[in-house]
């Protein structure tokens, strides 16, 4: 086959994603309660869960200071549903943080671990990426290098399946966790999960805490729009998703495995976490994101809007409140949608992916090197 048409096969492969996409949106219901940026956050968890700390205030210079370094006019209101940022308490916190951060950055190993369909195109839009398109061995440490300044031991995406159920990424998670774990040179691991990778992560956790316990190494887990409690979403597709998955491969999408969309559905989420409580060895921090629908990408403003129903403050996929770990801190609100807060979809090669990109890009680097600096920098 020549590269032209292997190149339309391509394109018509997701054109017709595209088209099911937005069929699956349909008419989505009017808003129960109308967007408003000011509205107090709440969290959705378990009874019994452990409750979160809001952390914002807290993490906002941190994120502040790195969105000057490259955007010295930023305001990070634009970027962060946060406020009181600045004073003297933050000037003395900010001073500890890198202190510590300075100390156990050489020794610390940060991993991401991506969302539904990462596999997808993770030859150019691995979370907090740059944005390159490299071949696919090499984007999951390529696309980190410009977070060489940290001067971390090491910053890497894990690939896992982009259609595997949680349970079976959760497997292979705790096994890459248990090797990095064994390396003399890392004394603190730093877990990224984004979107569904969050609850891969945590099934990791509690594989590894079944299996004779989390290293103790592994020091923190960082949700990022992370699929804690689910999407309801993934509960109204799922049997439409399932009845397509298996005869639809996108991209060059690993097979679906079965059952990957039911590990984001509310019914799973909620009984497994209520089930499982995160070990309490690590810490935990977690950072949502919600934004108005002319900030959101159009692609995700059907689905933003079925979930406004429930609750306006969502990304296009993930309701704020679901988005929160148990016993974390809150460190960031993000005004962005699902995909901009962690994918650099406006750079993929793809034509059609760049037309759904969001108009918005968020400043997904300062935020990276926010959260990197924060987990790090707050470890016990």
């Amino acid at each position: 086959m020549s590269p032209i048409s292997a190149s339309i096969r391509r394109h018509h492969r997701l054109l017709l994603c595209l088209l099911l996409s937005l069929a699956c949106a349909g008419c989505a219901p009017q808003a129960l309660l109308g967007y408003r940026a000011d509205a107090p956050l709440t969290a959705n968890l378990p009874l019994g869960a452990a409750p979160v700390r809001d952390a914002r205030a807290a993490f906002a210079p941190v994120f502040e200071r790195e969105l000057h370094a490259t955007d010295p006019a930023g305001d990070v209101n634009t970027w962060l549903h946060t406020s009181a940022v600045g004073g003297q308490d933050a000037t003395a916190a900010l001073a500890g943080i890198d202190r510590r951060f300075a100390e156990r950055r050489a020794r610390t190993a940060v991993l991401v671990v991506p969302g539904l369909l990462g596999d997808c195109v993770d030859d150019q839009s691995v979370p907090f990426g740059d944005g390159e398109l490299r071949e696919r061995e090499l984007e999951a440490v390529a696309a980190y290098a410009q977070y060489a300044d940290l001067g971390l031991q090491s910053i890497r995406m894990l690939r896992m399946p982009g259609r595997a159920p949680s349970e079976a990424n959760g497997a292979a998670l705790a096994a890459a966790l248990r090797e990095a774990a064994a390396h003399d040179d890392v004394a603190h691991i730093v877990l990224v999960g984004y979107s569904k990778g969050t609850s891969d992560a945590l099934h990791a956790l509690a594989a590894l805490e079944a299996g004779g316990g989390v290293p103790q190494k592994v020091s923190a887990l960082v949700s990022v729009a992370g699929a804690v409690m689910g999407t309801p979403l993934a509960d109204h597709y799922e049997a439409l998703y399932d009845g397509v998955s298996s005869r639809v491969s996108p991209f060059g999408c690993s097979a679906s495995a079965g059952g990957e969309l039911a590990s984001l559905t509310r019914r799973e989420r909620a009984a497994w976490l209520a089930a499982h409580r995160p070990p309490p060895s690590l810490a935990y921090h977690s950072v949502v994101a919600f934004a108005a629908p002319d900030e959101t990408a159009a692609f995700l403003r059907r689905s933003q809007s079925m979930l406004a129903a429930i609750d306006p403050r969502n990304d296009g996929q993930m309701v704020a409140a679901d988005a929160m770990l148990p016993g974390s801190a809150l460190i960031a609100a993000a005004r962005a949608d699902h995909w901009s807060i962690a994918l650099p979809l406006e750079r993929n090669p793809h034509l059609l992916v760049r037309a759904v990109a969001p108009s918005r890009p968020f400043p997904r680097p300062a935020l990276f090197r926010a959260i990197v600096k924060w987990a790090v920098g707050t470890m016990p």
